[in-house]
């Protein structure tokens, strides 16, 4: 079995993480007129959150595959 096909899910979590924080990066962030702080900070707790989830993953399947196989 490919590494791939064991880690799919732990991938896919991983560039969606990976998306976020690129995609905050590339936002950036800047001061209204008003003074009022604009940015995407809604992906920064994505990001952390996407991570978490990609680490989980990978253990479960590599505690499954120890066991299985």
């Amino acid at each position: 079995m490919t590494i791939l096909k064991k880690y799919w899910l732990s991938l896919t979590f991983l560039i969606l993480g990976l998306g976020c924080l690129v995609g905050y990066n590339m936002t950036g962030a800047y001061v209204a007129e008003n003074g009022q702080l604009v940015e995407s900070f809604g992906l920064i707790p994505l990001f952390w959150l996407f991570l978490l989830l990609s680490i989980v993953a990978c253990l479960v399947t590599r505690v499954r595959n120890r066991k299985s196989g």
